[in-house]
């Protein structure tokens, strides 16, 4: 996992911004709804549907950082 910090670094409420490099997919902030074991629910700025991410999910997890 590329994020900053660690998953337990992860709370409801934080911010986390997503970050591939591709054009409309760079700098893209989310904010966590909530966090369990498994995952958690995020709102991204961009999206009006939230989005679930597990923790073993590398497609998603190799561009997370938190925000700072």
């Amino acid at each position: 996992m590329r994020i900053r910090g660690t998953v337990d670094q992860i709370k409801k409420g934080g911010r986390i911004v997503y970050n591939d490099g591709r054009a409309g997919h760079s700098g893209v902030f989310a904010t966590v709804i909530e966090v369990d074991a498994k995952g958690m629910v995020v709102q991204f700025e961009d999206r009006a549907d939230t989005t679930r991410i597990a923790f073993s999910d590398r497609g998603w997890l190799d561009f997370l950082e938190l925000a700072d």
